[in-house]
């Protein structure tokens, strides 16, 4: 039967991502000094400054592809049979910035400087590009599968860990990740399985470096409600205490998704 076979294999599958989420949003300057009025925003349109915390914005993010191939040993464990192998992954998942327009979005803060009649606020940017999160990662994975005698089908589960390079905000940055995977295989003939169940991924982001541009000095407007940017009053002019780029570190922590997976096993001389 299928869980009796033994020897090297070869796997290809695909991975539906049903079930996305990632951490809230944070940014720091380099420095770890923390920004309080740091927000996300559109594509800043002059005098309109609609923003929202990143305390409160999420990304919807959706599969347009994920897939992998592995190569690994299926070995008896008893009764059983296990699998250890490595396995190459790549995952394109798409953002849709939610209650934004686009897929550029701008990271906004205020730095104020002086005090009294001298106080003055300046803003700046990140311009980032979130259309998508990709991942390429290496996993070491390690598989159980129930043996049956009297049967073509048989469960496994199995649980993986390795390294991930993430892309986000056109950055890229290389972290820990994790998967575990549970389904019932079926042997097609004595050399080739396949294979559905659920997996679970998960991945960590270690942060984005971004540069942050000074956009001008925010003044207050007529009404004492809104802000006016004023994005000449610092072209050319030498300023003390202020940058006009500064660098500022944008973190997700941890992204999951939850889905379907399909896939084939061919095995190499194996013996049955």
């Amino acid at each position: 039967f299928a869980s009796e076979t033994e020897g090297f294999y070869f796997d290809s599958g695909y991975h539906s991502q049903l079930f996305n989420s990632i951490g809230l949003l944070k940014v720091r300057k380099m420095e770890n000094d923390p920004r309080k009025h740091i927000t996300i925003n559109k594509m800043y349109l002059s005098n309109k400054i609609k923003d929202q915390k990143t305390s409160g914005y999420r990304g919807d993010y959706n599969p347009p592809f994920a897939g992998g191939i592995a190569f690994g040993y299926e070995g008896k464990l008893g009764n059983n049979n296990y699998r250890a192998e490595l396995e190459g992954m790549y995952s394109s998942v798409k953002a849709d910035n939610i209650g934004l327009k686009g897929n550029w979005v701008s990271v906004l803060y205020f730095r104020v400087i002086g005090e009294g009649e001298n106080r003055k606020t300046y803003m700046y940017a990140a311009k980032v590009d979130n259309d998508r999160i990709e991942n390429t990662s290496i996993m070491a994975n390690a598989c159980y599968y129930l043996k049956s005698d009297s049967f073509s089908f048989f469960p496994y589960i199995g649980a993986g860990i390795g390294l991930t390079r993430m892309k986000m905000f056109g950055e890229a940055s290389v972290g820990p990740a994790y998967q575990l995977k549970a389904g019932l295989a079926y042997r097609i003939n004595k050399d080739v399985n396949m294979r559905v169940g659920y997996r679970h991924f998960g991945a960590f982001s270690k942060g984005y470096k971004l540069k942050a541009d000074l956009l001008g000095e925010v003044k207050s407007g007529t009404s004492g409600t809104r802000s006016t940017l004023l994005d000449d009053s610092v072209r050319g002019i030498p300023l003390i205490g202020i940058e006009k780029q500064e660098n500022i570190n944008a973190s997700s922590g941890l992204l999951t998704t939850h889905g379907i997976e399909a896939g084939l096993t061919f095995h190499f001389a194996s013996k049955a």
